[in-house]
Protein backbone atom coordinates (compact mmCIF):
# COMPACT_ATOMS: atom_id res chain seq x y z
CA UNK A 1 0.00 0.00 0.00
CA UNK A 2 1.32 3.43 -0.96
CA UNK A 3 0.17 6.70 0.60
CA UNK A 4 0.04 10.01 -1.30
CA UNK A 5 -0.68 13.51 0.02
CA UNK A 6 -2.40 16.11 -2.17
CA UNK A 7 -0.12 18.96 -3.27
CA UNK A 8 -2.29 21.50 -1.42
CA UNK A 9 -3.88 20.44 1.85
CA UNK A 10 -4.45 21.79 5.34
CA UNK A 11 -4.26 25.31 6.77
CA UNK A 12 -4.91 28.21 4.42
CA UNK A 13 -3.65 31.76 4.90
CA UNK A 14 -6.84 33.02 6.57
CA UNK A 15 -6.89 30.21 9.12
CA UNK A 16 -3.19 30.60 9.99
CA UNK A 17 -3.71 34.34 10.39
CA UNK A 18 -6.74 33.90 12.69
CA UNK A 19 -4.87 31.43 14.92
CA UNK A 20 -1.84 33.74 15.12
CA UNK A 21 -4.07 36.67 16.07
CA UNK A 22 -5.89 34.64 18.72
CA UNK A 23 -2.66 33.25 20.19
CA UNK A 24 -1.17 36.75 20.51
CA UNK A 25 -4.39 37.97 22.14
CA UNK A 26 -4.56 35.17 24.73
CA UNK A 27 -5.04 36.46 28.28
CA UNK A 28 -7.69 37.13 30.87
CA UNK A 29 -11.32 37.33 29.70
CA UNK A 30 -10.61 36.53 26.05
CA UNK A 31 -13.36 34.91 23.97
CA UNK A 32 -14.01 33.98 20.37
CA UNK A 33 -17.49 34.62 19.03
CA UNK A 34 -18.29 31.14 17.79
CA UNK A 35 -15.45 28.69 16.99
CA UNK A 36 -12.46 30.60 15.62
CA UNK A 37 -12.21 28.03 12.82
CA UNK A 38 -14.10 24.84 12.02
CA UNK A 39 -11.76 22.39 13.72
CA UNK A 40 -12.54 20.86 17.12
CA UNK A 41 -8.91 20.08 17.98
CA UNK A 42 -7.74 23.66 17.33
CA UNK A 43 -10.61 25.08 19.39
CA UNK A 44 -9.62 22.80 22.30
CA UNK A 45 -5.99 23.92 21.97
CA UNK A 46 -7.11 27.55 22.21
CA UNK A 47 -9.17 26.76 25.31
CA UNK A 48 -6.00 25.44 26.98
CA UNK A 49 -4.50 28.87 26.35
CA UNK A 50 -7.46 30.52 28.07
CA UNK A 51 -9.36 31.53 24.94
CA UNK A 52 -12.95 30.49 25.47
CA UNK A 53 -15.66 30.12 22.84
CA UNK A 54 -18.92 32.04 23.29
CA UNK A 55 -21.86 31.38 21.01
CA UNK A 56 -23.26 34.90 21.38
CA UNK A 57 -22.31 38.25 22.91
CA UNK A 58 -24.59 37.78 25.91
CA UNK A 59 -22.17 35.08 27.14
CA UNK A 60 -19.30 37.59 27.32
CA UNK A 61 -19.55 39.73 30.48
CA UNK A 62 -16.39 41.75 29.84
CA UNK A 63 -12.99 41.66 28.20
CA UNK A 64 -11.99 40.89 24.63
CA UNK A 65 -13.94 39.25 21.83
CA UNK A 66 -12.13 37.83 18.81
CA UNK A 67 -14.13 37.78 15.58
CA UNK A 68 -13.82 34.37 13.95
CA UNK A 69 -12.09 33.78 10.59
CA UNK A 70 -15.51 33.41 8.94
CA UNK A 71 -16.48 36.95 9.92
CA UNK A 72 -19.74 38.34 11.29
CA UNK A 73 -22.35 40.87 10.12
CA UNK A 74 -21.21 44.50 10.65
CA UNK A 75 -23.99 45.05 13.21
CA UNK A 76 -22.48 42.36 15.45
CA UNK A 77 -19.21 44.28 15.71
CA UNK A 78 -21.11 47.48 16.47
CA UNK A 79 -23.07 45.70 19.18
CA UNK A 80 -19.90 44.30 20.74
CA UNK A 81 -18.33 47.76 20.92
CA UNK A 82 -21.52 49.22 22.38
CA UNK A 83 -21.28 46.60 25.13
CA UNK A 84 -17.84 47.92 25.99
CA UNK A 85 -15.97 44.90 24.71
CA UNK A 86 -12.55 45.12 23.09
CA UNK A 87 -12.94 43.78 19.54
CA UNK A 88 -10.12 41.96 17.73
CA UNK A 89 -11.10 41.20 14.14
CA UNK A 90 -9.60 37.94 12.84
CA UNK A 91 -11.89 37.79 9.80
CA UNK A 92 -10.06 36.33 6.80
CA UNK A 93 -9.10 39.20 4.46
CA UNK A 94 -10.63 37.31 1.53
CA UNK A 95 -13.93 37.08 3.41
CA UNK A 96 -13.70 40.76 4.33
CA UNK A 97 -13.30 41.50 0.62
CA UNK A 98 -16.62 39.75 -0.06
CA UNK A 99 -18.23 41.96 2.61
CA UNK A 100 -17.00 45.09 0.83
CA UNK A 101 -18.08 43.88 -2.61
CA UNK A 102 -21.54 42.96 -1.32
CA UNK A 103 -21.96 46.36 0.29
CA UNK A 104 -20.93 48.11 -2.94
CA UNK A 105 -23.34 46.03 -5.05
CA UNK A 106 -26.14 47.00 -2.67
CA UNK A 107 -25.21 50.70 -2.96
CA UNK A 108 -25.16 50.45 -6.77
CA UNK A 109 -28.71 49.12 -6.81
CA UNK A 110 -28.09 45.46 -7.65
CA UNK A 111 -30.18 42.65 -6.27
CA UNK A 112 -27.47 40.80 -4.37
CA UNK A 113 -27.39 37.01 -4.72
CA UNK A 114 -25.00 35.01 -2.51
CA UNK A 115 -24.06 31.52 -3.64
CA UNK A 116 -23.39 29.52 -0.48
CA UNK A 117 -24.75 27.69 2.54
CA UNK A 118 -27.56 29.66 4.21
CA UNK A 119 -26.60 28.71 7.77
CA UNK A 120 -22.84 28.95 7.34
CA UNK A 121 -21.31 31.72 9.52
CA UNK A 122 -19.37 33.17 6.58
CA UNK A 123 -22.55 33.55 4.52
CA UNK A 124 -24.45 35.04 7.46
CA UNK A 125 -21.69 37.61 7.83
CA UNK A 126 -21.69 38.46 4.12
CA UNK A 127 -25.48 38.75 4.04
CA UNK A 128 -25.30 41.33 6.82
CA UNK A 129 -23.79 43.79 4.31
CA UNK A 130 -26.90 43.90 2.13
CA UNK A 131 -30.46 44.62 3.25
CA UNK A 132 -32.13 42.49 0.59
CA UNK A 133 -29.53 39.82 -0.24
CA UNK A 134 -30.81 36.39 -1.27
CA UNK A 135 -28.83 33.23 -0.57
CA UNK A 136 -28.99 30.27 -2.95
CA UNK A 137 -27.32 26.95 -2.13
CA UNK A 138 -27.39 25.35 -5.57
CA UNK A 139 -27.84 26.08 -9.29
CA UNK A 140 -31.21 24.31 -9.02
CA UNK A 141 -32.36 26.76 -6.36
CA UNK A 142 -31.53 29.63 -8.69
CA UNK A 143 -34.24 28.46 -11.08
CA UNK A 144 -36.98 29.39 -8.63
CA UNK A 145 -35.89 33.03 -8.44
CA UNK A 146 -38.00 35.77 -9.99
CA UNK A 147 -36.59 38.11 -12.61
CA UNK A 148 -34.62 41.20 -11.57
CA UNK A 149 -33.44 44.14 -13.62
CA UNK A 150 -29.89 43.81 -12.30
CA UNK A 151 -28.28 41.02 -10.28
CA UNK A 152 -24.95 41.17 -8.47
CA UNK A 153 -23.58 37.71 -7.68
CA UNK A 154 -20.97 36.80 -5.07
CA UNK A 155 -19.92 33.43 -3.66
CA UNK A 156 -18.97 31.95 -0.33
CA UNK A 157 -15.18 31.78 -0.55
CA UNK A 158 -15.04 27.98 -0.20
CA UNK A 159 -17.67 27.02 -2.78
CA UNK A 160 -17.16 24.68 -5.71
CA UNK A 161 -16.04 26.50 -8.85
CA UNK A 162 -18.02 24.09 -11.01
CA UNK A 163 -21.28 24.68 -9.12
CA UNK A 164 -20.70 28.43 -9.14
CA UNK A 165 -20.41 28.39 -12.94
CA UNK A 166 -23.67 26.46 -13.17
CA UNK A 167 -25.36 29.07 -10.97
CA UNK A 168 -24.04 31.85 -13.23
CA UNK A 169 -25.50 30.13 -16.30
CA UNK A 170 -28.91 29.86 -14.63
CA UNK A 171 -28.97 33.43 -13.28
CA UNK A 172 -28.40 34.82 -16.78
CA UNK A 173 -32.00 33.80 -17.43
CA UNK A 174 -33.25 35.94 -14.55
CA UNK A 175 -31.91 39.39 -15.37
CA UNK A 176 -30.99 41.91 -18.05
CA UNK A 177 -27.63 42.53 -16.39
CA UNK A 178 -25.66 40.03 -14.35
CA UNK A 179 -22.56 41.30 -12.57
CA UNK A 180 -20.48 38.31 -11.45
CA UNK A 181 -17.93 38.76 -8.69
CA UNK A 182 -15.92 35.55 -8.42
CA UNK A 183 -15.09 35.54 -4.71
CA UNK A 184 -14.00 31.90 -4.40
CA UNK A 185 -10.53 32.18 -2.91
CA UNK A 186 -7.43 30.91 -4.64
CA UNK A 187 -6.58 28.54 -1.78
CA UNK A 188 -9.94 26.81 -2.17
CA UNK A 189 -9.46 26.34 -5.91
CA UNK A 190 -5.94 24.93 -5.46
CA UNK A 191 -7.06 22.48 -2.78
CA UNK A 192 -10.06 21.29 -4.76
CA UNK A 193 -8.09 20.82 -7.97
CA UNK A 194 -5.22 19.03 -6.22
CA UNK A 195 -7.68 16.72 -4.45
CA UNK A 196 -9.50 15.87 -7.69
CA UNK A 197 -6.24 15.15 -9.52
CA UNK A 198 -5.06 12.83 -6.75
CA UNK A 199 -8.46 11.11 -6.44
CA UNK A 200 -8.22 10.05 -10.09
CA UNK A 201 -5.00 8.14 -9.37
CA UNK A 202 -5.83 6.25 -6.16
CA UNK A 203 -8.12 3.47 -4.91
CA UNK A 204 -9.24 5.42 -1.83
CA UNK A 205 -9.26 9.06 -0.77
CA UNK A 206 -9.25 10.06 2.88
CA UNK A 207 -10.44 13.60 3.53
CA UNK A 208 -9.32 14.88 6.93
CA UNK A 209 -11.08 17.77 8.63
CA UNK A 210 -13.96 18.99 10.76
CA UNK A 211 -17.40 17.58 10.07
CA UNK A 212 -18.73 21.14 10.44
CA UNK A 213 -16.24 22.48 7.88
CA UNK A 214 -17.93 23.42 4.61
CA UNK A 215 -14.73 23.39 2.55
CA UNK A 216 -13.81 19.94 3.90
CA UNK A 217 -17.23 18.52 3.05
CA UNK A 218 -16.87 19.87 -0.48
CA UNK A 219 -13.48 18.21 -0.85
CA UNK A 220 -15.09 14.91 0.12
CA UNK A 221 -17.94 15.50 -2.32
CA UNK A 222 -15.58 16.26 -5.21
CA UNK A 223 -13.29 13.30 -4.47
CA UNK A 224 -16.22 10.91 -4.20
CA UNK A 225 -17.02 11.59 -7.85
CA UNK A 226 -13.62 10.15 -8.79
CA UNK A 227 -13.03 7.29 -6.35
CA UNK A 228 -14.07 5.72 -3.04
CA UNK A 229 -13.84 8.47 -0.40
CA UNK A 230 -14.12 8.64 3.38
CA UNK A 231 -14.25 11.78 5.53
CA UNK A 232 -12.80 11.64 9.05
CA UNK A 233 -12.18 14.33 11.64
CA UNK A 234 -9.32 12.54 13.38
CA UNK A 235 -6.81 9.86 12.28
CA UNK A 236 -8.10 7.56 15.05
CA UNK A 237 -11.43 7.27 13.23
CA UNK A 238 -9.92 5.30 10.34
CA UNK A 239 -11.49 1.85 10.07
CA UNK A 240 -8.78 -0.60 8.98
CA UNK A 241 -11.43 -2.66 7.18
CA UNK A 242 -11.92 0.23 4.74
CA UNK A 243 -8.26 -0.08 3.71
CA UNK A 244 -8.46 -3.75 2.78
CA UNK A 245 -7.37 -4.38 -0.80
CA UNK A 246 -6.42 -0.75 -1.40
CA UNK A 247 -3.00 -0.34 -3.04
CA UNK A 248 -2.99 3.44 -3.44
CA UNK A 249 -4.43 5.78 -0.81
CA UNK A 250 -4.66 9.54 -1.20
CA UNK A 251 -4.95 12.10 1.58
CA UNK A 252 -6.26 15.63 1.47
CA UNK A 253 -7.32 17.94 4.28
CA UNK A 254 -9.61 20.90 4.78
CA UNK A 255 -8.32 24.45 5.16
CA UNK A 256 -8.91 24.30 8.93
CA UNK A 257 -6.98 21.06 9.49
CA UNK A 258 -3.68 21.48 11.39
CA UNK A 259 -0.46 20.02 10.04
CA UNK A 260 0.07 17.71 13.02
CA UNK A 261 -3.17 15.84 12.27
CA UNK A 262 -2.16 15.34 8.64
CA UNK A 263 1.21 14.02 9.84
CA UNK A 264 -0.49 11.68 12.32
CA UNK A 265 -2.76 10.27 9.62
CA UNK A 266 0.11 9.79 7.17
CA UNK A 267 2.25 8.04 9.79
CA UNK A 268 -0.64 5.79 10.86
CA UNK A 269 -1.33 4.69 7.29
CA UNK A 270 2.34 4.06 6.61
CA UNK A 271 2.55 2.03 9.83
CA UNK A 272 -0.43 -0.08 8.72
Amino acid sequence: MKVYLAKYAGFCFGVKRAIDIATKTAGKNVYTLGPLIHNTQVVKDLEKKGIRCAENLSEIPEGTVIIRAHGVPPQTIREAKNLGLRVIDATCPYVKKVHNITKKLQEEGYQVIIFGEKEHPEVIGVKGNSENAIVIESPEEARSLMRYERIGLVSQTTQSKEKFKEAIAELKNHTNKLKVCDTICDATEKRQQAAIELAKKVDLMIVLGGYNSGNTRRLAELCSKETKTIHVEQPSEIDKKSLKGKKKIGITAGASTPEYLIKELTEELNRI
